[in-house]
């Protein structure tokens, strides 16, 4: 451990992007950003919709949260996001055949989901994935909840019609005009009768939450009282998330919700323990100075920020891959397989005991088939090994003593002639992504990175 620690001491480089982190739904944006920038715009929803089930809503109501951590913002200006997940769901909405996400096999469960929001819609997206029946229950006699009234001018109803019909494609029994109470009044379905006719019950009601207390169900003064690490209620199988637990300002946090809840309901179906939700561990570089921000920058295109009109458009694609290509990809891209993480996660490991003031971002040397970040870099000597032993290439060194020590090309020698032929195989040995194939084919990269 302290081993690790020392190493962890003098490595300075984001785990995930500062706008990933930033997002509620937690959406692996620089992903999204490369891959729209590559041009390969299915596999950029799908990265979306991983996270995000409703991305032609929210490209329309969310605001932006994630491009003010966007550290292009610090420079010029921040890249268009929230836009750009707007061009990808819509060009899918818009296409012959929209993307449908695969089922597992049917689970036999039931789960009865009250409540047609942001919430209840993402809790289904992700519940039917799962192989589970859903049967949706709503007062009202269409499909929105909060997004009708709250953002009827920024939310055009042919969109929320597309996206939700595009949930319930996938199979959903669908009981409009049916109110779910607590005791089950005149003209209306108790919570009781819903709990002994499905598996697991979802409270999704938003912010008009009924008071469930005569079901068994415990309330406080903001909504419905859960377990924080299973979303159940205070009564065995009875889930409850987004607004009808506390109220949530954006649509955003209630989608990243309405995945958590089902996410909880599943695991609870399948009788495994839920995820782990603590704070994994990772790194974050701290903030930039203007010098350090000019370094970072170094390399990447010097467009200005493309026009919202835009990427609008209907012919709004080189417009969007423009814009995508502003992404620094400040993300680590070998964070699946980065052992000092995992080892550092494992060993439950203290990044700040020998921090000291703290390594500062150093800049990158950008060749064009790859680039060294040299705060990532631990010293392993495995891309000294490897570009020594290929015939094309005069090899990386290691320079200067002490704390001062580098991996670097000789005096005089680029990047690309130090590794030669042996540049991508040091990208995909490289432990920490310190080396990285340079900016390019997304495809490539993951060809790379099966070790």
């Amino acid at each position: 451990r302290t081993g690790i620690e020392l190493l962890l001491a003098d490595h300075a480089g984001d785990c995930h992007a500062p706008c990933q982190n930033t997002c509620p739904a937690k959406m692996d944006i620089p992903n999204m950003l490369r891959l729209v920038a590559d041009g390969n715009y299915s596999a950029a929803l799908a990265t979306v919709k991983r996270d995000i089930a409703l991305p032609a809503i929210l490209g329309r109501v969310c605001p932006e949260i994630c491009e003010q951590a966007c550290r292009r913002g610090q420079h010029d200006s921040p890249a268009a996001i929230c836009q750009i997940k707007r061009f990808v769901a819509d060009r899918d909405l818009n296409s012959e055949h929209p993307y449908q996400p695969v089922l597992l096999p049917d689970s036999g469960k039931h789960v009865a989901v009250i409540g047609s929001g942001p919430t209840g819609l993402t809790a289904i997206y992700h519940l039917r994935q799962a192989g589970h029946r859903c049967t949706l229950f709503d007062a009202a006699d269409e499909a929105g909840g909060r997004l009708k009234y709250e953002f009827s001018a920024e939310l055009p109803l042919d969109v929320l019609w597309a996206e939700a019909n595009a949930i319930f494609s996938l199979g959903v029994d669908l009981r409009f005009g049916t109110t779910i109470t607590s005791a089950g009044a005149r003209d209306t379905k108790s919570l009781n009768s819903l709990v002994t006719e499905f598996d697991a019950v979802l409270l999704a009601t938003g912010n008009e939450a009924a008071d469930w207390s005569a079901a068994g169900v415990t309330m406080t003064k903001s909504g419905v009282r859960v377990d924080a690490a299973t979303r159940m209620t205070s009564r065995d199988g009875v889930f409850a998330a987004g607004n009808a637990v506390r109220p949530y300002k954006l649509a955003v946090q209630s989608v990243a919700e309405g995945k958590l809840a089902a996410e909880c309901i599943d695991c609870w179906l399948r009788n495994v323990a839920p995820p782990d939700r603590r704070k994994t561990y990772e790194t974050r570089l701290a903030r930039l100075t203007k010098q350090e921000v000019c370094d970072f920058c170094e390399g990447s295109l010097p467009t200005a920020r493309v026009e919202r009109s835009l990427l609008t458009r209907d012919d709004s694609e080189a417009a969007a891959r423009s814009e995508a290509e502003r992404c620094l990809e400040c993300d680590c891209r070998a964070l699946a397989n980065c052992l000092l993480h995992h080892y550092a996660a494992q060993y439950d490991c203290d990044a700040q005991h020998y921090r000291g003031e703290g390594r500062r971002f150093e800049g990158r040397l950008v060749g064009d088939t790859v680039t060294l970040e040299h705060g990532k870099c631990i010293l392993c000597g495995i891309c000294v090994q490897l570009s020594a032993e290929a015939a094309d290439a005069s090899g990386l060194a290691v320079v200067n003593r002490g704390m001062a020590t580098r991996v670097s090309p000789p005096p005089g020698v680029s990047l690309d002639e130090a590794l030669g032929s042996a540049a991508a195989h040091c990208a995909a040995a490289c432990p920490t992504g310190a080396i990285l194939l340079s900016r390019g084919s997304s495809a490539s990269w993951a060809a790379h990175q099966q070790k």
